[in-house]
Protein backbone atom coordinates (compact mmCIF):
# COMPACT_ATOMS: atom_id res chain seq x y z
CA UNK A 1 0.00 0.00 0.00
CA UNK A 2 0.66 3.46 -0.38
CA UNK A 3 2.85 5.74 2.36
CA UNK A 4 -0.76 7.57 2.73
CA UNK A 5 -2.11 4.42 4.10
CA UNK A 6 -0.11 5.09 7.10
CA UNK A 7 -2.27 5.45 10.02
CA UNK A 8 -2.19 8.89 11.37
CA UNK A 9 -0.02 10.19 14.14
CA UNK A 10 -3.44 10.79 16.32
CA UNK A 11 -4.47 7.41 15.93
CA UNK A 12 -1.16 5.71 16.98
CA UNK A 13 -1.18 8.00 20.12
CA UNK A 14 -4.88 6.79 20.64
CA UNK A 15 -3.54 3.22 20.20
CA UNK A 16 -0.94 3.76 22.83
CA UNK A 17 -2.97 5.63 25.45
CA UNK A 18 -5.84 2.66 25.25
CA UNK A 19 -3.22 -0.13 25.13
CA UNK A 20 -2.11 1.36 28.77
CA UNK A 21 -5.51 1.67 29.90
CA UNK A 22 -6.84 -2.07 28.91
CA UNK A 23 -3.39 -3.29 30.35
CA UNK A 24 -3.94 -1.68 33.83
CA UNK A 25 -7.83 -2.60 33.66
CA UNK A 26 -7.27 -6.40 32.76
CA UNK A 27 -4.93 -6.20 35.90
CA UNK A 28 -7.50 -4.51 38.03
CA UNK A 29 -10.67 -7.08 36.98
CA UNK A 30 -8.32 -10.00 36.28
CA UNK A 31 -7.18 -9.96 39.68
CA UNK A 32 -10.38 -9.30 41.36
CA UNK A 33 -11.79 -12.08 39.73
CA UNK A 34 -8.88 -14.66 40.67
CA UNK A 35 -8.62 -13.23 44.12
CA UNK A 36 -5.16 -11.97 43.49
CA UNK A 37 -5.56 -8.20 44.47
CA UNK A 38 -2.85 -8.59 46.60
CA UNK A 39 -0.69 -8.23 43.82
CA UNK A 40 -2.16 -5.32 42.49
CA UNK A 41 -0.20 -1.83 43.40
CA UNK A 42 -2.06 -0.15 45.77
CA UNK A 43 -2.66 3.18 43.54
CA UNK A 44 -4.06 0.95 40.87
CA UNK A 45 -6.90 -0.51 43.24
CA UNK A 46 -7.45 3.13 44.37
CA UNK A 47 -7.79 4.74 41.27
CA UNK A 48 -9.92 2.11 39.84
CA UNK A 49 -11.97 1.98 42.83
CA UNK A 50 -12.31 5.46 42.81
CA UNK A 51 -13.81 5.44 39.87
CA UNK A 52 -16.31 2.39 40.86
CA UNK A 53 -17.84 5.06 42.75
CA UNK A 54 -19.41 6.16 39.50
CA UNK A 55 -19.91 2.86 38.16
CA UNK A 56 -20.22 -0.04 40.71
CA UNK A 57 -19.35 -3.08 37.88
CA UNK A 58 -15.51 -1.49 39.22
CA UNK A 59 -16.97 -1.29 42.68
CA UNK A 60 -13.66 -1.62 44.74
CA UNK A 61 -15.53 -4.98 46.72
CA UNK A 62 -16.37 -6.32 43.68
CA UNK A 63 -20.36 -6.80 44.18
CA UNK A 64 -20.49 -5.10 40.67
CA UNK A 65 -18.92 -8.57 39.36
CA UNK A 66 -21.66 -10.16 40.15
CA UNK A 67 -24.09 -7.49 39.26
CA UNK A 68 -22.92 -7.13 35.80
CA UNK A 69 -23.80 -11.06 34.77
CA UNK A 70 -20.40 -11.99 34.49
CA UNK A 71 -20.03 -9.41 31.52
CA UNK A 72 -16.80 -7.67 33.14
CA UNK A 73 -15.05 -10.28 33.77
CA UNK A 74 -16.09 -11.96 30.10
CA UNK A 75 -14.74 -8.09 28.89
CA UNK A 76 -11.22 -8.59 30.50
CA UNK A 77 -10.34 -11.96 28.94
CA UNK A 78 -11.40 -10.33 25.36
CA UNK A 79 -8.98 -7.03 26.51
CA UNK A 80 -6.44 -9.14 26.56
CA UNK A 81 -6.99 -10.65 22.81
CA UNK A 82 -7.55 -6.23 21.93
CA UNK A 83 -3.92 -5.32 23.94
CA UNK A 84 -2.21 -8.18 22.07
CA UNK A 85 -3.29 -6.54 18.60
CA UNK A 86 -3.02 -3.01 19.93
CA UNK A 87 1.03 -3.79 20.81
CA UNK A 88 1.05 -5.70 17.35
CA UNK A 89 0.52 -2.56 15.39
CA UNK A 90 2.32 -0.19 17.81
CA UNK A 91 5.70 -2.48 18.14
CA UNK A 92 5.64 -5.23 15.57
CA UNK A 93 3.47 -5.08 12.22
CA UNK A 94 4.67 -2.69 9.46
CA UNK A 95 3.62 1.26 9.24
CA UNK A 96 1.62 1.05 6.31
CA UNK A 97 0.75 -2.35 5.71
CA UNK A 98 -2.12 -4.06 4.61
CA UNK A 99 -1.84 -5.89 7.99
CA UNK A 100 -1.23 -2.86 10.07
CA UNK A 101 -4.67 -1.11 8.66
CA UNK A 102 -6.62 -4.02 9.20
CA UNK A 103 -5.64 -5.56 12.44
CA UNK A 104 -6.39 -1.66 14.10
CA UNK A 105 -9.49 -1.19 12.05
CA UNK A 106 -10.70 -4.82 13.37
CA UNK A 107 -9.39 -3.92 16.67
CA UNK A 108 -11.43 -0.48 16.76
CA UNK A 109 -14.27 -2.22 15.36
CA UNK A 110 -14.55 -4.73 18.43
CA UNK A 111 -13.71 -2.21 20.90
CA UNK A 112 -15.81 -0.19 19.78
CA UNK A 113 -19.05 -3.51 20.17
CA UNK A 114 -17.77 -3.85 23.08
CA UNK A 115 -18.34 -0.26 24.94
CA UNK A 116 -22.05 -0.64 23.16
CA UNK A 117 -22.14 -4.04 25.08
CA UNK A 118 -21.22 -2.31 28.55
CA UNK A 119 -23.92 0.30 27.92
CA UNK A 120 -26.48 -2.05 27.14
CA UNK A 121 -25.18 -3.60 30.71
CA UNK A 122 -26.31 -0.94 32.35
CA UNK A 123 -29.42 -0.19 30.77
CA UNK A 124 -31.06 -3.83 30.93
CA UNK A 125 -29.95 -4.07 34.60
CA UNK A 126 -32.83 -3.88 37.35
CA UNK A 127 -31.53 -0.44 38.33
CA UNK A 128 -29.54 1.77 36.09
CA UNK A 129 -29.10 4.47 38.67
CA UNK A 130 -27.86 2.47 41.59
CA UNK A 131 -25.15 0.82 38.99
CA UNK A 132 -24.59 4.67 37.93
CA UNK A 133 -25.30 7.41 40.03
CA UNK A 134 -25.13 9.52 37.20
CA UNK A 135 -28.37 8.80 35.83
CA UNK A 136 -29.89 9.94 39.04
CA UNK A 137 -28.86 13.87 37.68
CA UNK A 138 -30.26 12.87 34.49
CA UNK A 139 -33.90 12.46 36.28
CA UNK A 140 -33.81 8.53 36.69
CA UNK A 141 -35.09 7.43 40.39
CA UNK A 142 -33.24 4.22 41.80
CA UNK A 143 -35.55 1.52 43.47
CA UNK A 144 -36.55 2.37 46.33
CA UNK A 145 -33.60 -0.45 48.64
CA UNK A 146 -30.99 1.46 46.77
CA UNK A 147 -32.23 5.07 46.87
CA UNK A 148 -29.77 6.02 50.12
CA UNK A 149 -26.71 4.29 48.34
CA UNK A 150 -27.41 6.11 45.42
CA UNK A 151 -27.65 9.81 47.45
CA UNK A 152 -24.31 8.64 49.50
CA UNK A 153 -22.73 8.64 46.37
CA UNK A 154 -24.00 11.78 45.51
CA UNK A 155 -23.35 13.51 48.34
CA UNK A 156 -19.46 12.36 48.48
CA UNK A 157 -18.95 13.55 44.41
CA UNK A 158 -21.70 15.78 43.14
CA UNK A 159 -22.77 15.15 39.69
CA UNK A 160 -19.97 17.13 38.08
CA UNK A 161 -17.69 14.49 39.66
CA UNK A 162 -19.77 11.75 38.53
CA UNK A 163 -19.93 13.09 34.93
CA UNK A 164 -16.35 13.91 35.16
CA UNK A 165 -15.54 10.20 36.01
CA UNK A 166 -17.98 8.42 33.67
CA UNK A 167 -17.82 10.20 30.76
CA UNK A 168 -14.50 8.30 29.86
CA UNK A 169 -16.48 5.86 28.97
CA UNK A 170 -17.83 8.05 25.98
CA UNK A 171 -14.36 7.83 24.52
CA UNK A 172 -14.33 4.53 24.37
CA UNK A 173 -17.41 4.88 21.49
CA UNK A 174 -16.21 7.94 19.74
CA UNK A 175 -12.08 7.11 19.08
CA UNK A 176 -12.81 3.72 17.94
CA UNK A 177 -15.60 4.78 15.94
CA UNK A 178 -13.11 7.92 14.10
CA UNK A 179 -10.38 4.82 13.77
CA UNK A 180 -12.00 2.42 12.19
CA UNK A 181 -13.62 5.08 9.58
CA UNK A 182 -9.72 6.11 8.80
CA UNK A 183 -8.73 2.80 8.32
CA UNK A 184 -12.30 1.61 6.43
CA UNK A 185 -11.19 5.36 3.71
CA UNK A 186 -7.36 3.79 3.50
CA UNK A 187 -8.40 0.03 2.70
CA UNK A 188 -10.86 1.55 0.31
CA UNK A 189 -9.01 3.94 -1.44
CA UNK A 190 -5.98 1.06 -1.99
CA UNK A 191 -8.50 -1.12 -3.06
CA UNK A 192 -9.68 1.40 -5.65
CA UNK A 193 -5.95 2.16 -6.70
CA UNK A 194 -5.56 -1.86 -7.20
CA UNK A 195 -8.85 -2.16 -8.87
CA UNK A 196 -7.70 0.77 -11.63
CA UNK A 197 -4.15 -0.33 -12.19
CA UNK A 198 -5.72 -3.78 -12.67
CA UNK A 199 -8.43 -2.37 -15.67
CA UNK A 200 -5.49 -0.76 -16.99
CA UNK A 201 -3.42 -3.44 -17.38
Amino acid sequence: MAASSELPSWVRAWLAVASLLVALDCVYILSMVYGAGGLVPSVLLELWGWYGESDTQYAASGAGLAASNGWIATQSKFNVLELAAQLAVLFVLPRGSPAALLTTMVTSICTLYKTLLYMAVIAHTPDPAHMVPLLACLGMQPLPQNAASVASALAKDGCAAQFFKFQFNFWWIVCPAAVACVCWRRIANALSKVSKAAKQA
